[in-house]
Protein backbone atom coordinates (compact mmCIF):
# COMPACT_ATOMS: atom_id res chain seq x y z
CA UNK A 1 0.00 0.00 0.00
CA UNK A 2 1.19 3.44 -1.09
CA UNK A 3 1.09 6.69 1.32
CA UNK A 4 -0.49 9.30 -0.13
CA UNK A 5 0.64 12.63 1.50
CA UNK A 6 -0.32 15.97 0.91
CA UNK A 7 2.71 17.65 2.70
CA UNK A 8 5.04 19.12 -0.24
CA UNK A 9 8.03 19.31 2.33
CA UNK A 10 8.15 15.41 2.18
CA UNK A 11 10.99 14.23 0.06
CA UNK A 12 12.74 17.61 -0.34
CA UNK A 13 16.14 18.71 0.86
CA UNK A 14 15.80 21.87 3.55
CA UNK A 15 16.09 25.21 2.42
CA UNK A 16 19.09 27.04 3.52
CA UNK A 17 19.01 30.62 5.58
CA UNK A 18 18.88 33.12 2.72
CA UNK A 19 21.21 35.52 5.23
CA UNK A 20 20.42 39.01 6.42
CA UNK A 21 18.65 41.77 4.53
CA UNK A 22 20.32 44.37 2.86
CA UNK A 23 19.12 46.84 4.97
CA UNK A 24 20.91 44.92 8.00
CA UNK A 25 23.93 44.86 6.25
CA UNK A 26 23.97 48.55 5.52
CA UNK A 27 22.92 49.35 8.94
CA UNK A 28 25.91 47.50 10.41
CA UNK A 29 28.07 49.29 8.04
CA UNK A 30 26.56 52.58 8.64
CA UNK A 31 27.48 51.65 12.59
CA UNK A 32 31.32 50.83 12.27
CA UNK A 33 32.34 53.65 10.20
CA UNK A 34 30.17 55.82 12.60
CA UNK A 35 32.24 54.21 15.57
CA UNK A 36 35.67 54.42 13.73
CA UNK A 37 35.63 58.29 13.16
CA UNK A 38 34.02 58.98 16.57
CA UNK A 39 37.59 57.17 17.70
CA UNK A 40 39.29 59.18 15.19
CA UNK A 41 37.94 62.22 15.98
CA UNK A 42 38.58 61.61 19.16
CA UNK A 43 42.20 60.69 18.80
CA UNK A 44 43.28 63.32 16.48
CA UNK A 45 41.68 66.23 18.60
CA UNK A 46 43.51 65.30 21.64
CA UNK A 47 41.35 64.35 24.36
CA UNK A 48 41.51 67.52 25.92
CA UNK A 49 38.15 68.75 27.01
CA UNK A 50 36.58 70.61 29.92
CA UNK A 51 35.55 74.28 30.62
CA UNK A 52 38.42 76.13 29.21
CA UNK A 53 36.84 74.68 25.68
CA UNK A 54 33.62 76.54 25.56
CA UNK A 55 34.62 79.98 26.82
Amino acid sequence: MTENTSDPTVGKAPQEHPGLPRWVKLLAIGVVVAVVVVGAVMLLSGGQHGPGMHG
